[in-house]
This record gives C-alpha cells, structure tokens and sequence, in this order.
C-alpha cells in the first residue's frame, strides 16, 4: 500500500506558488482564491472541470478589491495552468479528486474521494453548503441554525 502525501500539505504548497510573496500573510481572499486556483488546476489534471470558481473569485473580489495585489498574476487561468503543470510533474500518480477545499484559522482542509465516488461525493458537498450557508447565499454569510 502506497502512502500519499496530505492533500492539504499539497494544496498548501500550490497556494503559495501563487503570492507574490509567498512568506508573507496573505489577506483571507487572496489566501482563498490561492487555494481555489490550486483545487481547480488539481482537478483539471484529473479531467475534472471545475465549474464557476469565477463566480467565487467575484466574492472575493466585492470583500476585498485589493486581494490581486497580492497574486503574481492577474490571470487565474495561467495561474491554474502553472499548478496544474505542477501536479503533472510531481503527482502524476495522485488520482484522488478534491471534491471541496476550505481554510480555518490558517489551517487548510481538503475533502477528497476516489474517482468513482466523484458524483456522489460533489452533491452531498453541495447539499451540505445549501443547508449551512442556505442556496444562492454567498460562502460569507451564514444561515442562522434557529431555523435550520
């Protein structure tokens, strides 16, 4: 049995490739964006599109209009193309898809599957943001649990 590194540490990784620079904090939305560019190039490499991330980089961008400041490249298509160059290079072998990827506190978190179970995995991770932040809410605002 073949011990895979932590997605999370991976998914770290490939975030930082995207500051400027990469020792610095980051502001929340940059950090945010940084790791949805790396969950995006991730998989892609699969053969998974990831469908509207530019809806979330316009969240990000309403919340703070500065956060590109902060990314080598305004560019996010390049961005993903350096990453997902990345994971070909170094990971080929990796074939878990990130079905959603999140930071706490400065700890990132990434939920992954197998393959097969993609589908599956993707909507009850859609389901789950439905209830928690309610449909068509953005990711910023919760719903409050009273009446939940």
């Amino acid at each position: 049995m073949t011990v895979l590194p932590k997605l999370s540490a991976i998914m770290l990784e490939f975030a930082q490739s995207a500051f400027i620079d990469p020792h610095a904090i980051p502001s929340s939305e940059a950090a945010h964006a940084a790791l949805l560019f790396a969950q995006v190039a991730w998989n892609r490499t699969l053969g998974h599109e990831t469908e509207g991330y530019q809806e979330l980089l316009k969240v990000f961008l309403r919340s703070n209009p500065k956060f590109w400041s902060e990314i080598r490249s305004r560019d996010p298509e390049a961005l993903i193309e350096t990453m997902r160059q990345a994971k070909e290079r170094r990971y080929p072998a990796d074939v878990r898809v990130i079905v959603v990827s999140g930071m706490r506190e400065g700890n990132v978190r990434v939920e992954w599957c197998d393959e097969k179970d993609f589908a599956q995995a993707s909507e009850l991770a859609k389901k789950r943001l439905d209830l928690e932040y309610g449909t068509g809410h953005t990711f910023g605002k919760r719903r409050s649990r009273k009446g939940a």
